[in-house]
């Protein structure tokens, strides 16, 4: 099947996922623009809690303005970033229809995909429209990047990053060839990837030796790194060392996808796992 034909392919899928996420407007609203908001903002009053208690103009080198601008970057890098809810191969696998996916005369990625990229789209849709409100709302306090160029790579970034994270929920997702408990194993490793990510807190007020580690891995780089690029922090040094890590993220965790798939495809009996 030519490039073409896939790509024609994925156009569809994306536009079906489109008339999916539309058909509910109560549950469009909640998990589609309030997805990743409500969390960044509970960490806003926590740290205000926690400098308010403090003598220190700085905690980790974050003042209380900055920790509060890198939260509300952090609330818009959350949306563009797939949730662990996103996808339902699971849900097929182990209601046994999962056989669709054997007989279609295109790729199994091709429906995931269109479902991230009709995800994202969407989401950098919303995520503009929040953005201006809260510019025009609140603009002494709300987060301005210090260049074009660094908005540019901070995007980047986040947008591979986004891929990578993907890329890891599909593997999970898949394991529901062997095991019953994905649901338990996503929630988990979701929690992970938001504390590797520096979602909850900018990695670089961790320990050291945590800084260290967290920086050779891919969800740092979707999320802690391109806010302090497009903060200011960090430079295109960072940026291009950032690409080369997504980037080897990324062939190993489809390489890990494509062996799981394979093995599991050939194990699946249908209905009754």
């Amino acid at each position: 099947m030519t490039l073409a034909r896939h790509m024609r392919l994925l156009a569809v899928a994306v536009d079906y996922e489109f008339r999916k996420v539309a058909v509910f407007r109560v549950g469009f609203l909640v998990r589609e623009v309030l997805n990743g908001v409500v969390e960044p903002l509970v960490m806003i009053a926590v740290y205000h809690a926690i400098y308010s208690q403090s003598t220190a103009a700085s905690l980790g080198g974050w003042s209380y303005d900055e920790i509060v601008q890198y939260m509300l970057v952090v609330m818009f890098c959350r949306k563009v970033i797939i949730h662990n809810r996103a996808l339902d191969v699971s849900t097929q696998i182990f209601e046994g229809y999962f056989t669709k996916y054997l007989v279609m005369p295109f790729r199994f990625t091709v429906l995931p995909v269109a479902r991230w990229v009709q995800y994202t789209l969407l989401q950098l849709g919303v995520a503009g429209i929040l953005w201006t409100i809260g510019a025009l709302a609140l603009p002494d306090v709300w987060p301005r990047p210090v260049s074009g160029v660094a908005a540019a790579q901070a995007l980047t970034l986040c947008l591979i990053g986004s891929f990578c994270i993907f890329e890891m929920h599909l593997i999970v997702h898949l394991l529901a060839f062997w095991l019953d408990v994905v649901w338990s194993l996503l929630v988990m490793s979701n929690f992970i990837t938001s504390f590797v990510s520096g979602a909850i807190m900018p990695v670089s007020q961790m320990p050291a030796a945590l800084r260290d580690a967290f920086v050779w891995m891919f969800p740092y780089w979707a999320v802690c790194a391109p806010i302090e690029i497009f903060l200011g922090r960090l430079g295109t040094a960072d940026f291009v060392r950032g690409l080369w890590v997504l980037a080897l993220s990324l062939f190993a965790l489809d390489l890990l996808r494509r062996f799981v798939w394979a093995r599991g495809r050939h194990r699946f009996a249908g209905s009754g796992m």
